[in-house]
């Protein structure tokens, strides 16, 4: 199973997605890194597999974009299959008592608890980190040191040097 879970939404954070699941891949082991567009096999019960990795996880890591608040405001029907995607993982996290942990891109602003709906406001009340496009070693090597704190039964595959 595995034990980081990389939620985002498609339409403002897939390439940070994978990004940092490539660099996360080389720190604990791409068995460790649930990244729905990767881990997901053909044939598989997408609706079961995500929220059985959601709700097995050690942490879930929660990407906002800077689109990303705009999307949960409300529970309108406007939003995206993929944005309901998202934001059923994270309600899967939170009602599992999993440690959730919002990861600010690039350009966003971190979302005030007033702007979300019901169901993910309590994102708004965690502490973030980072990962910006300017400082990706450094952001990684920040989010895996939390990680080893957070979380101790995820090990790292590699040398921290790396």
């Amino acid at each position: 199973m595995s034990r980081i879970f990389i939620n985002y939404r498609r339409a403002g954070g897939a390439y940070a997605a994978a990004l940092l699941d490539e660099l996360l891949s080389r720190q604990f082991g791409a068995d460790q890194i649930f990244r729905a567009a990767r881990s997901l096999h053909p044939g598989a019960d997408y609706s079961d597999e995500i929220f059985s990795a959601a709700m097995n996880c050690a942490a879930m890591l929660v990407l906002i974009d800077e689109g990303w608040a705009d999307c949960f405001e409300s529970d309108d029907s406007d939003s995206s299959t993929s944005d309901s995607w998202a934001a059923e993982e994270i309600e899967a996290a939170i009602k599992n008592t999993q440690i959730v942990i919002p990861v600010l891109l690039s350009g966003a602003r971190f979302p005030t608890i007033e702007r979300l709906s019901g169901r993910i406001a309590r994102v708004a009340r965690l502490q973030y980190l980072r990962f910006d496009y300017r400082n990706t070693r450094q952001d990684v090597e920040f989010i895996s040191e939390w990680i080893d704190s957070l979380c101790p039964q995820v090990k790292r595959v590699r040398d921290r040097s790396v």
